[in-house]
């Protein structure tokens, strides 16, 4: 009984040895600072154009413009990652990224900055994010062991949940005391240090000849991976029609917190990190359902998702309400991807896992603008509440369609593993 991490004793000493592998930790450090700035910067742009425009369409374009890059540059930036030093690719995106956020307060210091100088930089720091997660996901399986996997997963995810908790209220609290402008400048300092933290990780990269890298190759070959493996592919599709759903929600959330609700950046710093909650639960259970099929817990929070979304037509004078069904959905997507990460990362073979990422990063993403553009541009004419039932009952179709797919099955694994799906000659 003790040779194996089965008990509970012995299972949490499996989690704690995991932060005894260094490079694991460093990244680990990286990612937490990375994404604490991520807050800073998703909650700052868009105020920044509400303040400008007071317009619900624009301040949803912010959102279209940071999600377009992940179906523009994915497949690009999959094939560099499986082709080139994945923590050079993670070092250059941050310091790029300090760069690009720098550039709004240099603007502002000089009476410059105008609102569309804002759409530009966010869609220039989503398309740097669009080459570092292949790599950042890739790297994973290079520095922990294939039974550490889902522990790995889960803490990124747990600190990506006390971020997701901190990083709001942090950011409201900052805005609130000295100004948007000033929170980039935090923002572009916490770049930096993820890239000082990511140049001491020590990681043995496969050796590639020094060659200018190939692309459409590398690209046909992770698109047909997927193509081919039934598991994987109505993973990227059912997750399409979820955040067709779901992005038409999420453009919406800061315009309704703020102009509906009438919460200043303190208030949805606030708010944003109650929602955070969810997100520590579904932590917490991601252990405990670790032996259910990866893909049935996928399909079923799905379904949670919708579900909370249709809740949101209730929350028009209940703001617990609307907490509650933000806690469910936020708790659900945070569930739902860390097993998505983590069966990608058990099925897919090392040599082709950044191209797989970015693949189904670029399906499952590319219905996010199209539903943030579409749900921006209703909300003048539609009721907002309307938009948020329409949005869950398109989660929920999704989801249950998912139920008729190879992706929900109690034997899921042995089905992906029985897939052949690399080509024979490209």
């Amino acid at each position: 009984m003790l040779s194996t991490c089965n008990t509970t004793l012995k299972e949490r000493r499996c989690y704690v040895n995991v932060f005894k592998n260094t490079n694991y930790l460093k990244i680990y450090s990286a990612m937490t600072i990375s994404k604490l700035g991520d807050w800073f910067f998703t909650i700052a742009l868009p105020l920044l154009v509400y303040d400008l425009t007071k317009s619900a369409s624009k301040m949803a374009l912010v959102f279209v413009v940071g999600v377009l890059p992940q179906v523009l540059f994915s497949l690009i930036g999959g094939a560099l990652a499986d082709q080139l030093n994945k923590k050079k690719i993670m070092i250059f995106g941050d310091l790029l990224s300090a760069v690009l956020v720098s550039v709004i307060p240099i603007m502002y210091m000089v009476n410059g900055l105008q609102v569309w100088m804002v759409y530009i930089i966010a869609f220039l720091l989503a398309s740097v994010s669009a080459f570092y997660h292949p790599s950042f996901e890739a790297t994973i399986p290079q520095v922990l062991k294939r039974e550490d996997y889902v522990k790995g997963n889960s803490y990124l995810k747990l600190m990506d949940t006390v971020i997701t908790f901190v990083g709001p209220s942090l950011t409201g609290l900052l805005i609130a005391m000295l100004g948007v402008i000033n929170v980039l400048v935090f923002d572009a300092l916490s770049f930096l240090l993820s890239a000082v933290i990511l140049s001491l990780v020590k990681v043995d990269y496969v050796r590639l000849k020094k060659q200018f890298p190939k692309l459409l190759a590398p690209i046909r070959e992770g698109l047909h991976y997927v193509k081919n493996n039934k598991v994987i592919l109505s993973g990227a599709l059912i997750m399409l029609g979820i955040n067709l759903g779901y992005g038409a929600v999420d453009s919406l959330l800061l315009f309704f917190l703020k102009d509906h609700v009438e919460l200043d950046s303190t208030g949805i710093g606030l708010f944003l990190s109650l929602q955070a909650l969810g997100p520590f639960l579904a932590v917490y259970l991601a252990s405990r359902f670790k032996k259910f099929p990866r893909g049935n817990i996928i399909v079923t929070c799905g379904i949670m998702i919708g579900i909370a979304e249709i809740g949101l037509i209730f929350s028009e004078k209940l703001f617990l309400v609307l907490l509650l069904c933000q806690v469910v959905a936020k708790g659900a997507a945070t569930l739902l991807a860390i097993n998505w990460f983590t069966l990608r990362q058990e099925i897919v073979p090392s040599d082709l896992l950044g191209r797989v990422v970015s693949s189904t990063r670029m399906l499952a993403y590319i219905s996010l603008p199209i539903s943030g553009m579409i749900a921006g541009n209703a909300v003048g004419f539609v009721s907002i509440y309307n938009i948020f039932v329409i949005s869950g009952v398109i989660v929920l179709v999704s989801s249950f369609i998912g139920l008729r797919t190879p992706l929900f099955s109690k034997k899921t694994d042995r089905l992906a593993k029985e897939q052949d799906p690399l080509p024979k000659h490209i």
